[in-house]
C-alpha cells in the first residue's frame, strides 16, 4: 500500500482481491452510488466473454475512507466504478452457471471464470476524508474531463471486434479508397467543402450491411452473425469498392461539385443495394452477384446536376441539392437503384 499526499489530501493506491470486496459488501462496510443494471450486465459480459484469453482490462477504481492507515482500509464509500464493483461481486453466480452448461464453450468460460474470481485482484485509488460534496466533484470531473477515444483510435486499436478489424484492414490496403479520401478525424464529411468520399464511421457501416446483408442507418453494432471468414468480408467489400469506382472514378467521387455518389444516403444505399438478402450466401456468388449488380447500374448518370436526383426527398441549401437521410428516403432510393439495375 502506498500511501502520498498530492495537493491537500492523502491518498493511497492498493489492490484488494475480488472476494475481499464482495465480504466488505455483504457486510455493509462498502458503500456504492446507484448503479446502472444495464451497464452492470454489459460489463459481466465483457469479463466472461474474454475471460479465457485473459484479455481484461479493468481501470482503477477509485473510493473514499475516512482516515487512511498501514493497513488496507475496511471501511469504504466508492466514488468512480459503482458499476465495475458490483459487476465483479456477481461474477461467482454467473461462473456456476456457466459452469453448469450444456455448451462446452460456456462450460470452460464458467470454470476460468471461477478461477479468475479467486485469483485477481483490483486496484483501488483511495482518498482520505473527502465530504460529500468533495467525492461527488471528484466523480464528475473524473467523468467529463477525459477526453473520449476518438473512433479512429478505436478501430485501428481493438482487436476483438471483428468488424472493426475488416475496417481497419480495408482502410489501410484499398488502394482506390485511398485516393478517393476517407476523414478518420471527423465522425461526419461536410460537403461540398469535404472532398473525401466518406467518413470512418461511414466506412464501418458499409462493413456492417456487408456482413448483415441488411440496411444498417445510424447505429452500427459491434458483432453481426457472421456466415464468411474476415478474410471473405474483406475481399467481398474491396469488390464493391472496385465496381463503384468504375461508376464514378476515385479521384472525383467525392467531391461534391460533381459526383451525387458523394451524398452519403446514395452511397449506403448503393452498399445495401449490392449486398442485399446476400447474407448467406458463398464468397464466390456474393462476388458475382455484387458485381452483376452494380455493372447493372452503368447507365446512370450519377452526375450531381442529373435532374433525377431532385425526385427523391432533399433539401436546397446554398444551391446544393441534399438527399434526405431518413430511412424511408433510404428505401426509395435503393428502390429505384433496383429498377434501374432490372432487378
Amino acid at each position: 500500500m502506498i500511501v502520498n499526499y498530492v495537493f491537500s489530501k492523502r491518498q493511497s493506491v492498493t489492490t484488494y482481491s475480488i472476494q475481499e470486496l464482495s465480504s466488505l459488501m455483504k457486510k455493509g462496510q462498502l458503500k456504492l452510488r446507484e448503479v446502472n443494471k444495464l451497464h452492470v450486465r454489459a460489463l459481466k459480459k465483457y469479463i466472461l466473454e474474454n475471460v479465457l484469453t485473459e484479455q481484461i482490462y479493468i481501470p482503477p477504481l477509485v473510493a473514499t475512507t475516512a482516515v487512511l492507515e498501514n493497513n488496507k482500509p475496511s471501511e469504504l464509500t466508492m466514488i468512480d466504478g459503482n458499476q465495475r464493483l458490483k459487476a465483479f461481486c456477481q461474477l461467482e453466480e454467473l461462473g456456476f452457471r456457466a459452469a453448469k452448461s450444456e455448451d462446452e464453450e460456456e462450460m470452460k468460460k464458467g470454470y476460468k471464470l471461477l478461477h479468475f474470481i479467486q485469483n485477481t485482484e483490483v486496484t483501488l485509488q483511495i482518498f482520505e476524508g473527502l465530504t460529500k460534496d468533495e467525492a461527488d466533484q471528484l466523480y464528475i470531473d473524473l467523468n467529463t474531463k477525459g477526453k473520449k477515444v476518438a473512433l479512429s483510435k478505436r478501430i485501428a486499436f481493438d482487436s476483438r471486434k471483428e468488424l472493426n478489424i475488416i475496417t481497419n484492414t480495408i482502410l489501410k490496403t484499398n488502394r482506390q479508397l485511398k485516393t478517393a479520401g476517407v476523414e478518420i478525424e471527423k465522425r461526419a464529411v461536410v460537403r461540398p467543402t469535404n472532398k473525401k468520399l466518406l467518413s470512418l464511421s461511414q466506412l464501418r457501416q458499409i462493413v456492417a450491411i456487408a456482413i448483415s446483408g441488411r440496411m444498417v442507418y445510424r447505429n452500427v453494432n459491434d458483432r453481426y452473425e457472421t456466415y464468411l471468414s474476415s478474410e471473405d468480408y474483406i475481399k467481398l467489400v474491396n469488390t464493391w469498392f472496385s465496381e463503384l469506382f468504375r461508376l464514378y472514378p476515385p479521384e472525383k467521387i467525392g467531391d461534391f461539385n460533381e459526383s451525387i455518389i458523394a451524398s452519403q444516403p446514395l452511397l449506403i444505399s448503393l452498399a445495401y443495394y449490392a449486398n442485399k438478402g446476400l447474407e448467406k450466401t458463398s464468397l464466390e456468388e456474393r462476388k458475382r452477384e455484387t458485381v452483376n449488380r452494380m455493372r447493372s447500374l452503368g447507365k446512370v448518370d450519377f452526375n450531381r446536376m442529373n435532374p433525377v436526383w431532385k425526385e427523391f426527398k432533399g433539401t436546397t441549401r446554398n444551391g446544393y441539392y441534399y438527399l434526405a437521410n431518413d430511412k424511408a428516403s433510404f428505401e426509395k432510393i435503393v428502390a429505384w437503384l433496383e429498377n434501374q439495375g432490372g432487378e
